[in-house]
């Protein structure tokens, strides 16, 4: 349920994802609204600046898409920023949502960043929840097959080290995305409560990919 003092925003965000499929829809903004919520109670933060940054991190995926440009590129971000002056958000507080739109894609195994915001810690805590566990697993099979990727390719490389695949043209199946990036972020998780949660999530992926290959080479 998203409060009150957001529905403006989730308006607005439903909008603009009514297309999208690739696991990046209304649903996740959604899901990731919700973790950082109770990321925000249990860490603290400005409750306002972290529900909307949670609520539109995503907008611009089907733009994306489409142009081929950042999600949370400089263009990108003018687009964010003029949906929040329709949906009537303080000044201030924009520039603060964009300034955690902007960051809340770079990870610490590619990019270091010093002095984080607790506010982007959240709301990269909750966006990297939602792409682990069940619900991680689910989207990447999503993703995959909206991008036409394939399952997985026997002998395909899975050791990536720091690597990261930004580029959805360079990446070779959906099981590789989960080495190349989800396995990761239990380790990257910024906030106390983020990684106790991402424990349990980490250890389902850990545990479905055991039983993928099992079935895969077809062990009984």
């Amino acid at each position: 349920m998203i409060d009150q003092e957001f529905q403006k925003v989730a308006q607005a965000v439903e909008l603009y994802l009514v297309e999208e499929s690739s696991g990046h829809d209304f649903y996740h903004a959604e899901r990731v609204y919700n973790n950082a919520m109770y990321l925000q109670q249990k860490e603290g933060g400005d409750r306002f600046v972290i529900g909307v940054a949670a609520l539109v991190h995503d907008i611009c995926r089907p733009w994306e898409k489409k142009t081929g440009k950042l999600h949370f590129g400089p263009e990108a971000l003018e687009i964010i920023g003029e949906v929040l002056v329709k949906a009537e958000v303080d000044k201030q507080k924009i520039e603060e949502v964009l300034a955690i739109v902007e960051f809340h894609d770079v990870y610490d195994w590619s990019e270091k960043m010093a002095n984080k915001s607790l506010e982007l810690m959240i709301v990269q805590d909750a966006d990297n929840l939602d792409a682990t566990g069940a619900l991680g697993v689910a989207r990447t099979f999503a993703f995959g097959g909206a991008n036409g990727l394939s399952l997985y390719n026997p002998g395909e490389k899975l050791a990536f080290d720091q690597d990261y695949v930004e580029k959805t043209t360079d990446r070779t199946s959906s099981v590789a995305h989960f080495y190349e990036k989800l396995l990761k972020l239990k380790e990257n998780m910024n906030t106390a409560t983020g990684k106790k949660l991402a424990e349990e999530r980490h250890q389902f992926m850990v545990d479905f990919l055991d039983q993928f290959f099992k079935e895969w080479e077809g062990k009984f």
